[in-house]
């Protein structure tokens, strides 16, 4: 069979195209040709992950990123779809997690499958829990960001602070400030003469307070030389005779009490006289008439005595 130049020229057209399109997808990092699994997982932000980007297990690579899809919802919110192809020898459990990472600081992005263990095992086309690792840089930044905003908050309440002292420290003050400096010179000028002039009174007086301090030194000499007798005195005292003494007292004591409660009770001669009203009444009266009778005879002492020069007896009257 012989084909027409057209036919010819129409096979090695479509050749062509096939093989570029095997070509782009190769350099794009797909395989037409592959069975590998695909799985799926929805992210908020792909931190920069492109397709293409290597996928791994346990630092293995096993696959790739296929497709990053975007959709919008009905209420505005958008997240993307990732589309991984994973070697199909790899199996793993449908509760592993499918986390996107910075493997270096300067290196892109890549995901890998954090295993996890129990349940069944991930199917071609299962999506899975997605999730995604902060970048160096980033994580460096949201640790200084709170840093950042308390060194904002220091500076601007620093700012307040003298903003204040700017305030305060206007020309009025500044003028109080000095007089109030000039007034403490003159007060520490004040000191200093008064500890001067103290000084050279202490020095004038040098020899006096010397004579001071001996006679003083001297006072505490004779003190403990008397406190010494007074102690040798009070061991020669005999403790068991003052206490005899002490009890005597004491013996005494009770005695004199005992005769006190007697005559309060009217008991003996003091006690009948202390407390018998009659014989207090007869002798305040006997008093009375004695005194009266004193009284009498100094104003007519002839009623009582009666004398004469010749032996002759007065008239009685």
């Amino acid at each position: 069979m012989k084909l027409s130049k057209e036919l010819k020229t129409g096979l090695i057209a479509i050749f062509a195209i096939i093989g570029f399109v095997v070509l782009y997808q190769f350099m794009k990092g797909k395989n037409l040709f592959t069975t590998d699994n695909a799985f799926y997982a929805k992210y908020d932000n792909v931190e920069g992950l492109s397709v293409s980007n290597p996928v791994s297990i346990n630092g293995l690579k096993v696959g790739q990123v296929d497709e990053i899809k975007p959709i919008t919802t009905k209420d505005g919110r958008l997240h993307f779809v990732v589309k991984l192809t994973i070697d199909d020898n790899f199996e793993f459990s449908k509760n592993s997690t499918l986390e996107i990472f910075e493997p270096g600081l300067m290196s892109g992005k890549e995901m890998k499958i954090n295993l996890a263990y129990g349940g069944g095992i991930a199917k071609d086309g299962d999506t899975l829990k997605g999730n995604y690792q902060l970048s160096m840089l980033n994580s460096l930044s949201s640790q200084v960001k709170p840093v950042k905003d308390q060194l904002s908050n220091v500076l601007l309440k620093l700012d307040s602070t003298l903003a204040s002292t700017n305030k305060i420290v206007d020309e009025q003050n500044r003028r109080e400030i000095k007089l109030l400096l000039s007034n403490l010179n003159r007060t520490i000028e004040s000191f200093k003469g008064a500890s001067d002039r103290t000084n050279a009174i202490l020095a004038n007086n040098e020899k006096g307070l010397h004579e001071v301090v001996a006679n003083a030194n001297n006072a505490m000499v004779t003190a403990n030389k008397t406190l010494d007798k007074f102690g040798s005195v009070a061991e020669r005292v005999d403790i068991d005779k003052l206490n005899g003494t002490i009890d005597q007292f004491n013996q005494t004591a009770g005695k004199l009490n005992n005769v006190i409660s007697g005559i309060q009770n009217g008991e003996g001669s003091l006690g009948k006289l202390a407390k018998d009203e009659e014989l207090y009444n007869n002798l305040e009266k006997t008093s009375k008439n004695l005194n009266a009778l004193v009284e009498d005879f100094k104003a007519n002492p002839k009623r009582y005595v009666n004398f004469s020069v010749f032996g002759k007896n007065a008239d009685k009257k």
